[in-house]
């Protein structure tokens, strides 16, 4: 439960769902920044043991929190959990709702894994995806395309603005220098290696200075990256922190370059924040941004990213008129309706599980 798109996720809609009288029980392998928000809404929180893996000890753990609980709905929420937590609910009886974060392309690495979850995702009661291309993959595995649905990401939009106003400390902060801002895991897929081939090509001719914050395998590849470039004086590589939201306030830009994506919170967040974007032309992105909010780029392409770039920062009005847009359009996703679309979810599930119970 440590800082992540999901996890976050996870964690404002268990909450929600306990404001709503809801009784929620959640399953972790491990803790993390989440975990205290979680168990600070009372939200009961299991600790199962951190076994990475197709690991049979962390199966039998939750089968048997199952047994002990005996939930009215279980919902495996990462790949993961979504193949153990779903073996867990089949053996049990116990109804299950799968959960798609993403969409096919991110499983290409992991070609078994994915085949089985694919396999046992076939019994589950009902799937949900948190955008369309997510949506569209579990349509191509799934018999029952009607048992599923899409569910976008919620944006805490209040803590956002309220973060962004307040006052948060900039890093090295200079103000003749224009900051932008990379966020996320740093893990192949996030294309950070464009991003640094794109800031090689603008550091003669803009005043910009690069923050990628994040964690992840890529880490120490970047930093190398980072000082064969000669860039240590342009890119500050940062790590996770939860107040990233109030150094939006001070950013020209945030930059998000990924090759693939579900429906992601730190644009979201962003979005909310008023801070202009730089994405990935993908069809993650282009769901919810077009011209009018955001500046797309080809993927992989770093000399179209480096323009992108320098006509952001000659062009700082056209850029806070995207940014307003955008901020305008991110309202409407309110942990409130995301939890009325689970719910809504949920009594279907179980309302075809009543309706199986009296025919048979």
């Amino acid at each position: 439960m440590s800082y992540g798109g999901a996890e976050r996720q996870l964690s404002m809609l268990a909450t929600e769902q306990v404001g709503r009288g809801w009784e929620v029980h959640v399953g972790i392998r491990r803790g993390g920044a989440y975990k205290d928000s979680l168990q600070n809404s009372d939200v009961i929180v299991h600790s199962l043991g951190d076994y990475r893996g197709l690991n049979p000890l962390l199966l039998i753990r939750i089968s048997r929190l199952i047994r002990d609980i005996e939930p009215d709905i279980v919902q495996t929420w990462l790949p993961q959990m979504d193949i153990i937590g779903g073996i867990a609910s089949l053996f049990n009886s116990a109804p299950w709702v799968i959960t798609e974060r993403t969409g096919g392309l991110a499983y290409q690495s992991y070609k078994i894994q994915n085949t089985v979850r694919c396999f046992l995702a076939r019994y589950a009661n009902s799937a949900v995806a948190n955008s369309a291309h997510g949506a569209a993959f579990l349509r191509r595995i799934l018999p029952t395309a009607s048992h599923v649905y899409q569910v976008a990401n919620a944006v805490d939009i209040t803590a956002i603005r309220r973060a962004v106003s307040g006052c948060c400390e900039m890093p090295n902060q200079s103000d003749s220098m224009k900051n932008i801002f990379v966020v996320g895991r740093l893990a192949p897929e996030k294309s950070l290696d464009v991003i640094i081939r794109a800031v090689t090509i603008l550091t003669v001719k803009t005043n910009i200075h690069v923050y990628i914050m994040g964690e992840g395998p890529l880490r120490n590849e970047i930093e190398r990256w980072i000082r064969s470039s000669n860039l240590v004086s342009t890119i500050s590589l940062l790590s996770s922190r939860q107040d990233w939201w109030g150094l939006l306030r001070n950013a020209s830009a945030l930059i998000s370059m990924s090759r693939f994506e579900g429906h992601p919170n730190v644009v979201l967040e962003t979005m909310a924040a008023g801070c202009p974007l730089i994405v990935s032309d993908i069809p993650a992105h282009r769901e919810f941004l077009d011209e009018d909010t955001a500046i797309l780029v080809p993927p992989d392409n770093p000399v179209m990213l480096a323009q992108a770039i320098c006509s952001l920062v000659l062009d700082p009005l056209s850029a806070q008129q995207r940014a307003e847009c955008a901020a305008e359009r991110v309202g409407r996703l309110t942990i409130g309706l995301a939890a009325d679309a689970y719910e809504s979810i949920y009594e279907m599930v179980l309302e075809r599980k009543k309706q199986s119970c009296v025919e048979l």
